[in-house]
């Protein structure tokens, strides 16, 4: 069982600027995340890092990130412009394609991440349960079976190579963020974004709703991760 008096550490990452996203609305989704789970969970200790947005140096930083913190718990998150949900990704393919350049000038086409390696991994987060807990509050958030072939894949499958078999991780891409002027922004296929038409409002979510899907998205982790040690 989990004890409840232990400060148990949460990892939560998200990405700065890259072509097209002028200001990551993932950093501000974890940052409010975070501010809500000291009230909810006071007995976890939040980390949050920032990861480069290139894929030879994301994988790397998330890799110092995990052994800095050990935690019990990991989750890294992006954006999917054009999305109108908090998107919970279930699979994380091994394969960088990108349409764009990263923030290195490096442009990968049908690379895999890395060699002679699984296809695929799942997220080993409750994304059902998390879902189900989400739609209960009404809150914008859908099941993802695609989370791109850009970084937050890149990202999204390293994590799962890095962690062990008892530490549950996974991803979660935001959607844009109303109150960060979200018509500067403009979709990336390739980094799970969705094409929208240039007359059309861009979609955006609140960043409240948002911050609080990612806040349920762990404490239904830690509930399944308490019940499981009973």
């Amino acid at each position: 069982m989990i004890d409840q008096q232990k400060q148990l550490t949460v990892l939560l990452t998200y990405f700065g600027a890259f072509e097209g996203v002028p200001l990551n609305p993932s950093q501000a989704v974890v940052d409010e995340a975070t501010r809500l789970l000291y009230s909810s969970a006071p007995h976890l200790r939040i980390e949050t890092r920032e990861l480069p947005v290139t894929f030879a140096g994301s994988g790397k930083a998330l890799a110092v990130a995990l052994d800095e913190t050990r935690p019990v718990l990991a989750i890294s998150c992006g954006v999917a412009v054009g999305r109108d949900s908090v998107s919970l990704e279930r699979v994380a393919i091994n394969l960088d394609d990108a349409r764009i350049a990263d923030n290195d000038g490096f442009q990968p086409t049908d690379a895999p991440i890395t060699e002679d390696a699984p296809a695929a991994y799942f997220s080993t987060l409750p994304t059902r349960a998390s879902w189900q807990a989400a739609v209960a509050e009404n809150l914008p958030v859908s099941l993802s079976y695609s989370a791109g072939t850009y970084v937050c894949n890149h990202v999204f499958y390293s994590l799962m190579s890095l962690v062990g078999p008892d530490v549950p991780a996974g991803f979660v891409h935001v959607p844009a963020i109303t109150e960060l002027h979200p018509d500067h922004m403009q979709a990336e296929t390739t980094a799970g974004g969705v094409p929208h038409p240039a007359t059309e409002k861009m979609p955006s979510v609140a960043l409240a709703e948002a911050a609080r899907v990612l806040e349920l998205v762990v404490l239904t982790t830690l509930a399944e991760l308490e019940s499981s040690e009973h």
